[in-house]
């Protein structure tokens, strides 16, 4: 049967990014059970989207996002790990997860570290009515769909950080000691409606 989430697995998780890679096996999951069901195949979606989930958002940020498997050896167990992550819809659910994690299994290597950040980006990105998040070798550009629109100079000034508000994102330096992702954090709290834990 091989391996569901082992290395080679694992780099792919890497290499689409955590949110398209849960969104894709959820599909690939509903689409097997309405084959199973029906016994005739499900029409594919012309793009991947999930129940209650707005429009496809990108996050690409240098963070290594992924279950180890010298961490969690049972790939059913990885599995479950993953879907239930990929089901999370607010804050507390993901702090409580990570609780959960330390009480079971002790200190959380970085990249398991990783994929609970990235949630936590992508929970609060999505608040903010977030398009992606990139980055590149010096700054970490969080784009949004308003931003021609407001008083950037305004927005700059309330955001905090040493970020630069730009007609299309706002922009925040990227560190080489990675004090940027709790910058990322303070800056899409901020830009979250209030109450959105």
């Amino acid at each position: 049967a091989g391996e569901l989430l082992g290395m080679r697995q694992s780099g792919y998780i890497a290499s689409v990014g955590f949110q398209l890679y849960t969104q894709m096996l959820a599909q690939a999951v509903n689409r097997l059970k309405v084959e199973h069901r029906y016994a005739t195949p499900a029409p594919a979606p012309a793009e991947p989207t999930l129940p209650g989930i707005g429009a496809p958002m990108t996050i690409d940020i240098p963070v290594p996002a992924y279950v180890p498997v010298g961490f969690m050896s049972d790939g059913a167990m990885r599995l479950q790990f993953y879907r239930r992550l990929a089901d999370m819809h607010t804050l507390n659910a993901v702090d409580e997860m990570e609780i959960e994690l330390r009480d079971r299994f002790g200190a959380l290597p970085p990249e398991v570290e990783g994929l609970i950040y990235q949630m936590r980006v992508k929970l609060l990105a999505q608040a903010a009515n977030v398009v992606s998040i990139t980055s590149d070798d010096s700054q970490i550009a969080v784009k949004l769909p308003y931003l021609a629109t407001v008083d950037r100079a305004g927005l700059q000034r309330y955001l905090e950080n040493g970020v630069r508000v730009s007609r299309v994102a706002v922009w925040l330096a990227r560190d080489p000691d990675g004090a940027w992702r709790k910058s990322l954090l303070d800056v899409l709290e901020r830009l979250s409606p209030v109450g959105e834990r």
